[in-house]
């Protein structure tokens, strides 16, 4: 038997925003079918068998972050060709510096107004990268000493720790924080929060970018794939 295909699979850490965003797809003038998954590291499995034109992964203010990096990272190094919206209130300068690496990827905020989320939804549908305006100039391709720093500290390692394990003072420790948090655009105490629980897949991300940066020959290619034309309602 013929696999049912999906358009859209979207995941939501909150029970309102995956009912709100199913009765905006229901508003578009196109003719979709949505899946909604109950745990984002399923979203794989169900991107290889129904192949849909678009993930959509809500994160509200609820969620804890932990596994998502890596599965946004993941999901573009397995399906290019998928595009992802990450629609999220936590860690927006990171997640939006984020993308710039990734091109199958957009991130907006959860407060963008329905009528520009319409307009964003259905650009990635037609395969067309929304250029929504940059919320800050968050830069994620830290040092590996700021990016070290921060990880021991995520693992509640005292200043002095830190500095004893690196060899550094504990005024160097702190001055490598500060810049890297301001680097990040990190400024709430939730955020370093949220921060503390993705360094580590942070960490991982940028230093698999640096590797792609230094064998540009193996990067991506810029052959485009056919996008499935849209069915739009009548």
């Amino acid at each position: 038997m013929q696999n049912q295909k999906y358009d859209i699979i979207f995941f939501s850490s909150d029970v309102l925003a995956a009912t709100g965003l199913c009765q905006l797809l229901q508003q578009l003038p196109i003719s979709l079918k949505v899946l909604e998954v109950n745990a984002m590291h399923d979203i794989a499995f169900h991107c290889k068998k129904h192949r849909p034109k678009l993930v959509v992964c809500i994160f509200h203010e609820n969620m804890a972050l932990t596994g998502t990096l890596h599965s946004i990272y993941t999901h573009q190094q397995h399906y290019p060709d998928i595009r992802q919206l990450v629609i999220t209130s936590k860690l927006n300068s990171v997640m939006s510096a984020l993308k710039e690496y990734l091109p199958g990827t957009n991130v907006t905020s959860l407060k963008t107004p329905l009528a520009e989320l319409s307009w964003i939804i259905t650009a990635e549908l037609m395969g067309v990268r929304s250029q929504l305006p940059k919320d800050s100039g968050a830069d994620v391709m830290l040092p590996e000493r700021q990016l070290k720093v921060l990880l021991m500290l995520s693992w509640s390692y005292s200043a002095e720790q830190v500095a004893h394990r690196l060899g550094i003072t504990a005024k160097t420790v702190y001055a490598h924080k500060l810049n890297a948090l301001a680097r990040l655009q990190i400024h709430t105490r939730q955020d370093i929060v949220d921060l503390y629980t993705v360094i580590d897949e942070l960490r991982m991300i940028v230093t698999m970018l640096r590797l792609r940066r230094k064998d540009k020959d193996a990067s991506e290619k810029p052959g485009k794939q056919g996008i499935p034309a849209l069915i739009w309602k009548k």
